[in-house]
This record gives structure tokens, C-alpha cells and sequence, in this order.
């Protein structure tokens, strides 16, 4: 957690100094001081915070209650790690204007900063009234949150955040750690509340399976139908971890018991699927493919699959149309291309044919070189 709370306090920063640092002349006093911020300004882009602060100070010389430009000292002592003196210039700008733009929000981060996360998210709390949407203080109030343990009240937060921004990649890896620990602390509860239910043991299977401990949680998953039989979802999941281990016979078997409790299960039918196509079985493989494509058109390997089976069936048009909707998605997708390439030349189409060939041994060969480059790297690091 020290680690992620630095990173994140580092981002907060930065998007406090652009956000302060362009309205600073607008919003100061004329003249001598005028030019003092100039020069501070100027130490600050150069990142001399020790000879900003000693500006500022000189400006407050003069003008020792202007709020920017206490709180252009306060920011520069957050940059120098002197946090204390930075919560007391903030303080007193708050003491004259309680709700003063930008300045609770920074108080925040430095509270947080010293671990105080009660009192980051009063403050953040503080600003998000005056100013709702101040998206640092919602950050910074999710983040004191998620620290003290409030992780569902964190959540909230950054997802009405990532609403607003999908593509902020703090907000983002955060949600990840809070996930994570909410189902963690979820977990604990549920094996204190009943540590030998079949919840528990559902769960314990899951995380197995997580990690790759096939034969533990293929165990766990049987005690749980042994004390459930009509527990939801286990077959479907005993299905999966069979197919994982490439054991597809009994993936089969347990695929057609998920299939009986909901024939319209899009992955049992998917899996199922997958499995009749490598038996060859490609007229058994189509309806189960088209029901999991009805649920998830994004999935593209169902695309080239159903392609495959079309082509295999002797309806090349239907084959044309399945693998062209696996190229929409992802046209570097070298199997379709392939697939591509070999019926078009049963068409007699040979100018398609030979183009999607190339295009197969193209991705191919930047395939082999991203590997071949991977492996330098491994042994590059070894080697130190």
C-alpha cells in the first residue's frame, strides 16, 4: 500500500501544479509582487521549490494574507515532502475563506500524505461541497477511503470517476486494488460467518482454479456439490477446469450437465462448442456457437470457430461472412487469415487466396521476432 499511496500522491500533485499554475497572474496583486510570482513561477518550472518558496515568502513580505499566493507556498513546500508547514498555510488561508477554491483539496493531499486519512477525507469532502466536481478531490477522497478500509465508499468513488474519464489509468489501477481487497475482505467474511458451507468451499474452488491448482479445486468443487447437488454454476465451472487441462472428455460430460439446468448458457455452450470442433463434429458445434454469439458478439474466436465449421459444412458464404466479423474485431487475427487463404482457393479465387496468405506470413514472421526479441531480453537478464 506505501507504495501505491507515493504513486498516486505524485499524480495528485501534478495535476494540482497545472491546475494552479495558470491562474496564478490573473488572481495576484500588481506591480513588485507581480514580478516576485513571475520569478517564482519560473523556479518552479525549473523545479527549484527551495527557491520558489524563498520568493513567496518575500512576496508575503508585502502581502503576507493573499491567498494565491499562500497557496502557491503551500504548494511548493508539498513538493519539498514539508507537508506539517504546508497543513498550516493552508489553515490559514481556510480560517479567512473556509471554502477558498482548490485549497482544501490540496490540504487533502498533504493529510494524506502523512497518513491522517480521517482528516484527507473531511477535507476532500470539504472541497467536493464547494466544488462537486473537482475531480483531484473525489481521487484523493477515494484514496483516503480505500486506506482506512472503506472500500465499497472507495469504489464508489473511482467509478463515478472513470464514468467521467474512462481512460484515467490511476483511477483505473485503483479500481483493480479496490476490487481485489473488497472481494478479500468479502471472502474473510464468509468464511468467519460459515467456514464449512458450500459458499466457502465454491469459493476456495474459484480461487484455486485462479491459480492454477486444477486438482484442488476440481475437489473443492465436488465437495460442493456433494453438500448442494443444485448449486448453480458447477457444473459449468467443473466444465471449464476440465477443459483447461485438457481433459475433454469429462469437460464434455460436465458441459452437457450445465447445459440441462440452462440450455442457453453462453459459455457452457461455447466450450461445448470448441470441443466438437476439435472431435470434427462441425454441424453439432453451430447452434452452440450461435447461442454464445448471441450474448457475446465480441468474442471473437467464436467468429473464427464458427467460420471454421461453416467452411467444413460446405456453406462457404456463411464461412466468408463469420470470419469477416473476426477481422472487423481484430484484423491481425492470423488463424482467419489462414482460413481465408485456404477457401478462397477452394473458390478458385486465387488473387484473395494468395493475399491472405501473405498477410498470414507476415503476422507470422512479427510473431517469431517479438518471441525472438523476448528471449534476448530473458537471457539479457539472466546474464545481470
Amino acid at each position: 500500500m506505501a507504495a501505491m499511496t507515493h504513486a498516486t500522491m505524485v499524480v495528485g500533485l501534478v495535476v494540482a501544479t497545472i491546475a494552479i499554475a495558470d491562474s496564478t497572474h490573473a488572481q495576484v496583486a500588481s506591480g513588485g509582487a507581480e514580478s516576485l510570482l513571475s520569478r517564482a513561477i519560473e523556479l518552479e518550472k525549473s523545479k527549484d521549490y527551495a527557491g520558489a518558496e524563498g520568493v513567496y515568502r518575500d512576496a508575503l513580505l508585502t502581502s503576507p494574507d493573499d491567498p494565491e499566493i499562500l497557496k502557491r507556498l503551500g504548494l511548493v513546500c508539498q513538493e519539498q515532502g514539508k507537508y506539517d508547514e504546508s497543513i498550516k498555510i493552508f489553515q490559514k488561508i481556510l480560517k479567512r475563506a473556509p471554502v477558498y477554491p482548490g485549497v482544501n483539496s490540496l490540504l487533502a493531499i498533504s493529510y494524506y500524505a502523512l497518513n491522517k486519512f480521517d482528516d484527507t477525507v473531511d477535507a476532500s469532502q470539504k472541497e467536493l461541497t464547494g466544488n462537486p466536481k473537482d475531480k483531484q478531490a473525489q481521487y484523493y477522497l477515494a484514496l483516503a477511503l480505500s486506506a482506512s478500509g472503506r472500500l465499497f465508499e472507495a469504489i464508489q468513488q473511482l467509478e463515478a470517476l472513470q464514468a467521467e474519464e474512462p481512460q484515467n489509468l490511476a483511477v483505473v489501477y485503483q479500481l483493480v486494488v479496490d476490487y481485489k481487497a473488497a472481494a478479500q475482505q468479502a471472502g474473510q467474511k464468509l468464511v468467519k460467518m460459515s467456514p464449512d458451507s458450500e459458499f466457502t468451499h465454491a469459493m476456495r474452488a474459484e480461487a484455486l482454479a485462479d491459480s492454477e491448482r486444477f486438482d484442488e479445486a476440481i475437489a473443492e468443487f465436488k465437495e460442493v456439490l456433494r453438500k448442494n447437488p443444485n448449486f448453480p454454476g458447477m457444473h459449468l465451472a467443473l466444465g471449464q477446469l476440465y477443459w483447461r487441462r485438457k481433459d475433454l472428455e469429462k469437460s464434455q460430460q460436465e458441459l452437457k450437465l450445465a447445459l440441462a439446468e440452462d440450455p442457453n448458457q453462453p459459455l457452457a455452450n461455447y466450450y461445448l462448442a470448441d470441443i466438437h470442433v476439435t472431435d470434427k463434429a462441425y454441424l453439432q458445434a453451430i447452434p452452440h456457437l450461435e447461442i454464445t454469439l448471441s450474448v457475446y458478439p465480441e468474442l471473437t474466436r467464436a467468429y473464427w470457430l464458427l467460420g471454421k465449421c461453416y467452411a467444413a459444412a460446405g456453406d462457404p458464404q456463411r464461412a466468408l461472412a463469420a470470419f469477416k466479423k473476426a477481422l472487423e474485431q481484430n484484423p491481425s487475427y492470423k488463424e482467419v487469415h489462414f482460413q481465408l487463404h485456404e477457401l478462397y482457393a477452394r473458390l478458385g479465387n486465387k488473387q484473395q487466396s494468395q493475399e491472405h496468405l501473405r498477410i498470414f506470413e507476415r503476422l507470422t514472421r512479427e510473431d517469431q521476432n517479438k518471441d525472438r526479441e523476448l528471449l534476448q531480453e530473458s537471457l539479457k537478464k539472466q546474464k545481470e
